[in-house]
């Protein structure tokens, strides 16, 4: 990891005024090659039949992999996006 350090609790209020936080993602940890990341079943991200929204679950995938792929490159020479 280019990021040495992972504070779960800053990366989940960063994104706390934008989808991330509309979707109540929060990220819980990581080790070495993955990230650790929930996000609830609840009215903000079901569908009107109460199950879960397809593309809630694709935007938790992005979120925790544009997450992910930022922390392994070098921030002075890329930047990662989903």
């Amino acid at each position: 990891w280019h990021v040495p350090t992972f504070d779960p609790q800053a990366a989940t209020e960063i994104g706390g005024d934008c989808m991330i936080g509309h979707l109540g993602i929060e990220f819980l940890e990581r080790g070495d090659g993955w990230l650790k990341a929930r996000m609830p079943v609840d009215r903000r991200t079901t569908q009107p039949y109460g199950r879960l929204h397809g593309g809630a679950s694709v935007a938790l995938a992005e979120t925790v992999a544009s997450y992910a792929g930022m922390m392994t490159v070098d921030p002075d020479q890329k930047g990662v996006v989903g």
